[in-house]
Parts: C-alpha cells; sequence; structure tokens
C-alpha cells in the first residue's frame, strides 16, 4: 500500500520534472566540485568550466518556471533558453582552449 502511494505521488510529478531535478542537483554538485578544484588547484580554466555547470542549473530551473508560471511568455523564455545554451558552449569552449 505504501510503494502504491508512492509511485501516485511520482506519478503527479512526473518523469520529466524529476530528470529536470536530477540535473539539476547534479549540476550544482559539479559546481561544487569544480570551485573545490579551483581551489586546490588555483587554475583559472576550472572556473569557466563551474561557470558553465552553474548556468545548466539556472537553464533547467528557468525551464520549471516557465512551465509551472510562463513568467517570460514564449517569445522571452525563447531567447534567455537560447543565450543560457550559448553561455555554456562558450565557457566550456573557453574552459578547453583558454591556456594558463
Amino acid at each position: 500500500m505504501i510503494l502504491h502511494d508512492l509511485f501516485l505521488q511520482l506519478g503527479d510529478l512526473g518523469i520529466s520534472n524529476l530528470l529536470d531535478l536530477a540535473i539539476m542537483v547534479f549540476s550544482l554538485f559539479l559546481l561544487a566540485l569544480s570551485l573545490i578544484a579551483f581551489k586546490s588547484t588555483g587554475l583559472r580554466k576550472i572556473l569557466y568550466a563551474a561557470a558553465a555547470f552553474g548556468l545548466f542549473a539556472v537553464s533547467l530551473f528557468l525551464e520549471y518556471s516557465e512551465e509551472s508560471f510562463n513568467w517570460l511568455g514564449d517569445v522571452g523564455f525563447d531567447i534567455a533558453s537560447s543565450a543560457v545554451t550559448l553561455g555554456i558552449l562558450i565557457l566550456f569552449f573557453v574552459a578547453i582552449v583558454k591556456r594558463r
């Protein structure tokens, strides 16, 4: 009976929302791990990767809030989502290409 109730609650939450939540948590974990790595190594390139991981969390938060509250509207959300994705790609590119 308890297991059945758990599945009913998860069904209301939705698989997509669970995956988004898992990605947000994992990207925040990677952000924290990157900051710890930066503190121990001092490599500035790691900060670019850390910022990209943070933007992943922001991106999914925007997506979740847009589905739930429709704050930005369709056009505003599309622009914000594309800008965050571009920022993520640029940060990863700089982290890979930048020399010390």
